[in-house]
């Protein structure tokens, strides 16, 4: 599917979804009252209301038993997973409720139904265990989502930030580490301590959109401590905003068609993305346009300035302090200069 039949397929699903919501909504009766989405080899998805809360609801079958009865299922702020009867005559199948809390915003409910209406209508017809596996991920990847208070649009700064972080991704699938290792290793989504975790060592993403000096925001004591991660680099992304360049949701666009031929892929790459929180039904909001300007790696080193456990009072907790990269030596332009430094062997790949 096409960026842009994506985006439209998003849309379709929200309205679908809210008509049928609006439709049993009208109806009466106990039990679940439901309308078909979704039918495919391995997966059947409806929408749904249940009396007697009339929560709208999505009610996903997936072929067989994906999972065993005591695994604990995602919850989030505004939703609930559970597992729940039979809905129609497609047996053989396990069935989910994700039901929306009483007090859960209907919006971002809706644009969370609909982006699993999309991801279900993409893999239906896949493995039941990968079909539920990337379920799972997207409805964590929304808990995250969830948990930072979005309006589902990033601020400027977190949009240079994720853009940087991209643009870094993208460099280090041209080293020839293969795409999946390359979503697995990204760890800025979920807020880890280092972007991306690489072998044994990682690398740290700054960007600014500044056209002199590179003063980076450090979050923590932890962050350039290269004794937790060794060889540690720093990622350094400077950008301009440009009426030729790229929005980020091109950027996205870009790298979802690079890594689309690793099997679940595509999909892996949207969870995290949402983990990072750009939604995909968002992207006419993002307007700014930015080229990369310079991208170079800084290695930590013994001499390098920064502050860390080791070298502040031990009663100093927590420190969040801004810093000139200028200060540590560029030592690679392309991430091919450093990833065997890492302890990958592309070759390998």
């Amino acid at each position: 599917m096409s960026p842009g039949s994506l985006s439209m397929a998003l849309q379709n699903e929200q309205d679908q979804l809210t008509a049928a919501w609006r439709a049993l909504g009208a109806e009466s009766g106990q039990g679940w009252r439901v309308i078909e989405l979704v039918r495919k080899l391995n997966c059947t998805v409806h929408a749904g209301r249940r009396a007697p809360g009339n929560e709208e609801s999505l009610l996903i079958g997936i072929e067989g038993s994906p999972v065993g009865r005591d695994v604990q299922l995602p919850r989030g702020q505004g939703f609930s997973l559970t597992r729940t009867e039979t809905i129609d005559a497609a047996t053989g199948r396990t069935w989910f409720a994700l039901a929306r809390n009483i007090g859960g915003q209907l919006g971002l409910f809706t644009l969370m139904a609909a982006d699993l209406v999309a991801l279900l209508a993409q893999a239906g017809d896949e493995d039941p265990s990968r079909i539920y596996s990337a379920l799972m991920a997207r409805i964590r990847s929304w808990q995250e989502f969830m948990k930072r208070d979005r309006t589902g649009v990033l601020s400027a700064e977190e949009e240079v930030g994720l853009f940087g972080e991209l643009l870094v991704f993208k460099d280090i699938l041209k080293s020839g580490m293969n795409a999946s290792d390359v979503i697995d290793s990204w760890e800025g989504p979920a807020d880890g301590l280092h972007d991306f975790l690489i072998g044994t060592g990682a690398v740290e993403v700054k960007s600014t959109v500044s056209p002199v000096g590179f003063v980076a925001e450090i979050a923590n004591l932890d962050q350039l401590d290269d004794s937790l991660r060794r060889p540690l680099y720093v990622g350094a992304v400077r950008l301009s905003q440009t009426s030729s360049g790229q929005t980020l949701p091109e950027l996205c666009d870009e790298l979802a068609q690079v890594v689309q031929e690793a099997a679940g892929a595509t999909t892996a790459l949207g969870s995290k993305l949402l983990s990072a929180g750009y939604i995909e039904a968002m992207r006419e909001r993002y307007t700014r346009r930015f080229v990369q300007v310079h991208l170079g790696y800084r290695l930590i080193r013994d001499d390098s300035p920064r502050l860390t456990r080791s070298n502040v009072p031990a009663a100093v907790q927590r420190v969040k302090y801004a810093m000139d990269l200028g200060a540590i030596p560029e030592v690679a332009t392309r991430c091919e200069e450093i990833i065997e430094s890492l302890g990958v062997n592309v070759a390998w790949n």
